[in-house]
């Protein structure tokens, strides 16, 4: 029996096993495999880095654990970026469980920098209503925000006294999983108040942005794990988003390995037939 004729008897398992441990080790022992840089992700970073010392960025998180593989690295990164340059971070989430997931890594963030709850960033938690609550958010903030995610009173806290409507915000972003989100934000926020928008979305629903970035409606967007891997490598951060890229990099590889092998053992057995 040639090598041929044992590889195509290969236990499917095998397969399973070297797949796993193509996912598995770049997640430990980070590749550091190149990313390039798209101009939607170059955007988002440079729009960060046009805003003046103090300027309140809204971030708000609207996805869910579903989605935190692709949308949290980004979340990271972008946080990660506003502190370093000393932007306030207001947030708040149009799902549930994002709000809570942007809180986890503001905080971690946040102790890294020395930020302070109150004055450098604030969550006031998940807000529903979707676009009828954002019409009124826009217009003025203490209809719809009276108190923060642990029942803090937001008039009680520097930054929320400073925050009264769309007009105090210097830009809006949204990591967006689905609806209520990115689609809302750039109706009731740039449409109506002229607040720059920009977005993280999965990969499945970045082309349909596609249409609002060649119109000036969104400023710039991440897409995906690709988009936070981008984003990461312009602010200098070993994240997930980079550590993802470099699984799925030797994946694919590995898979298109797979399939270039068994045509040519599919070939070897038509011609010995």
């Amino acid at each position: 029996m040639n090598i041929f004729e044992r590889l195509s008897q290969l236990d499917r398992r095998i397969i399973f096993l070297l797949v796993a441990i193509a996912v598995i080790v770049p997640m430990i022992v980070p590749l550091n495999l190149p990313v390039d840089i798209t101009k939607p992700v170059k955007n988002v970073y440079d729009k960060i880095e046009s805003l003046p010392e103090g300027s309140v960025v809204l971030v708000s998180t609207d996805y869910d654990p579903g989605s935190e593989a692709e949308l949290y690295p980004a979340t990271e990164a972008f946080i990660e970026h506003c502190f370093r340059r000393n932007l306030k971070i207001y947030m708040m989430g149009l799902w549930p469980a994002g709000s809570e997931l942007g809180n986890i890594a503001l905080n971690k963030i946040a102790k890294y920098y020395n930020k302070k709850y109150g004055e450098d960033f604030i969550n006031v938690g998940y807000r529903p209503g979707g676009a009828v609550m954002l019409l009124s958010l826009g217009r003025n903030f203490s209809d719809v925000i009276k108190v923060d995610y642990q029942g803090i009173p937001v008039d009680s806290l520097p930054l929320g006294r400073r925050v009264k409507s769309a007009r105090d915000l210097s830009m809006v972003m949204t990591f967006s999983a689905g609806d209520p989100g990115i689609i809302h934000w750039i109706i009731y926020f740039h449409a109506r108040y002229g607040v720059p928008v920009c977005g993280a979305t999965t990969a499945i629903m970045a082309p349909q942005q596609y249409p609002y970035l060649s119109s000036g409606q969104l400023v710039g967007l991440l897409g995906g794990l690709k988009g936070a891997a981008e984003y990461e490598t312009l602010v200098e951060r070993r994240g997930r988003g980079l550590r993802g890229m470099d699984s799925q990099s030797i994946v694919h590889l590995l898979l298109v390995g797979f399939i270039g092998l068994g045509n040519v053992i599919l070939l070897y057995q038509r011609r010995k037939k």
